[in-house]
């Protein structure tokens, strides 16, 4: 039975390369989002987990997302006021808040995932089924990263 050896320092590279060549395909700055609301790369991981987990806190943001407090809490300050997300108060308990996404938000939102979509539907479906398939491994590894 053939062993398969681990992938090498020079595979891990490459991989993280393609990885990063393939964030920046999907660089919201793109001038086609004129319609979507420019934001820093730490608003967006922001903006990400407060529309994918609606009502969460500033620390369960925080602890999501991987970033220092300090910095979540002024990017949702920036997201407050450019009327992307607002603040509202946990019944039972006034000194926490749950952030929920404003219309403008989601507009925003799924204007981007639009233009995403658009982006892969310009690749031949049978690329397109096979790195799909590959999207729970990458998941996986996506969580263990942003764990460590």
């Amino acid at each position: 039975m053939p062993t398969t050896s681990p992938p090498t320092n020079a595979d891990l590279v490459e991989l993280a390369d393609v990885l990063l060549d393939l964030a920046h395909g999907f660089d919201s700055r793109n001038p086609e989002l004129r319609d979507v609301v420019p934001l820093t790369g730490t608003e967006v991981a922001v903006i990400r987990e407060i529309h994918r987990r609606p009502r969460s806190s500033p620390s369960q943001v925080a602890e999501a997302t991987g970033l220092q407090r300090s910095n979540v809490s002024a990017a949702i300050r920036t997201l407050v006021a450019g009327g992307l997300v607002v603040r509202e108060e946990v019944a039972g308990n006034a000194r926490s808040v749950a952030l929920v996404p404003t219309e403008l938000a989601e507009e925003s939102v799924a204007n981007l995932h639009a233009y995403w979509t658009r982006r892969l539907r310009q690749v031949p479906d049978e690329l397109l089924r096979e790195v799909v398939r590959a999207t729970p491994a990458l998941l996986d590894l996506a969580g263990r990263l942003n764990r460590s």
